[in-house]
């Protein structure tokens, strides 16, 4: 199964928001792992102040993203 990350932070309305974007794709053949911006320094350097991002290998796609963006960024 492929594993995609989902950065996030708390109390973020953008966060809900881009979990709902994935939700609604039903992304089956992947796992989707919510990980806390602040729990990696790497993550926190370099997207503060872009979460939402989704992380899928050495690719990212930050926030703002829709469905059909999504499916293109995991297609690559």
């Amino acid at each position: 199964m492929k594993k995609l990350i989902l950065l996030t932070g708390q109390n973020c309305p953008l966060c809900e928001k881009a979990k709902e974007v994935l939700k609604s794709l039903h992304l089956r053949e992947y796992t989707i792992l919510e990980k806390d911006i602040y729990s990696n320094r790497e993550w926190r350097d370099k997207y503060w102040d872009k979460i939402p991002v989704l992380l899928s290998e050495s690719r990212d796609l930050v926030w703002p993203f829709e469905d059909s963006e999504v499916q293109k960024f995991i297609s690559i």
